[in-house]
């Protein structure tokens, strides 16, 4: 008698298993999420926390599903879940694209930079309509703070012939307040640029869920 063909969930599950929920295709974590269920999902509450869920996104599946207590069938649903959300929200932004809507902004800069172990600081170049030429991380340091050279932001921003700047950068600690280096460089690259008549739209700070806006808190 031939053996029963095994279910495409359980081959996706176990490649998700083996490699990282990250190797599905699109398609492939559509079928995981739809996979029969014996029963309601119930989940702990401590699942249900962002730091739970950025602890599925950054670990195993099966040490998340022993660490929480739930099955591994359920921890991959989750999974497939938030790794569909994040390509979601993560798809580049395109050269050419207006940057018109600061919600699309905060949305792709907190997919893009919340993860991040170390602090990155980055710009979003311009052209005169506020169209992306480019986006670029330009420093990277540790925890606590990253060395930006405005130099090398005045170059590259020259190199690119923008016409206006956004500046962005994360907290890796997640507390969203800017300090007062975030608030003296921002003067510093804002000055420097506006020698070559480049403006400085905004400055983000992106720490967990929340991005704050020098612009809308009336620093710029």
């Amino acid at each position: 008698m031939d053996k029963p063909a095994r279910p495409l969930w359980i081959t996706l599950q176990n490649k998700a298993l083996a490699h990282g929920i990250a190797a599905l295709s699109e398609q492939e974590l559509l079928q995981l999420i739809g996979a029969p269920q014996r029963a309601a999902l119930a989940f702990p509450d401590a699942v249900s926390s962002p730091d739970a869920l950025r602890a599925l996104k950054q670990s195993a599946i099966g040490e998340f599903s022993r660490h929480y207590r739930i099955g591994i069938g359920t921890a991959c649903r989750l999974a497939a879940s938030l790794e569909l959300g994040t390509r979601y929200w993560s798809q580049p932004l395109q050269p050419g694209q207006a940057l018109n809507d600061p919600q699309q902004v905060r949305h792709w800069l907190r997919t893009e930079l919340r993860d991040r172990q170390r602090e990155i600081f980055g710009c979003l170049f311009l052209d005169a309509r506020h169209r992306l030429i480019r986006y670029e991380e330009l420093f990277a340091g540790g925890l606590d703070g990253a060395e930006v050279h405005p130099r090398i932001v005045v170059q590259q921003a020259l190199r690119h012939q923008a016409a206006a700047v956004l500046l962005v950068h994360n907290h890796p600690s997640g507390h969203p307040e800017p300090s007062a280096a975030d608030h003296a460089l921002t003067v510093r690259l804002k000055q420097a640029l506006a020698l070559i008549d480049i403006r400085v739209l905004d400055h983000f700070i992106v720490a967990g869920n929340t991005v704050t806006s020098f612009a809308e808190r009336g620093w710029l």
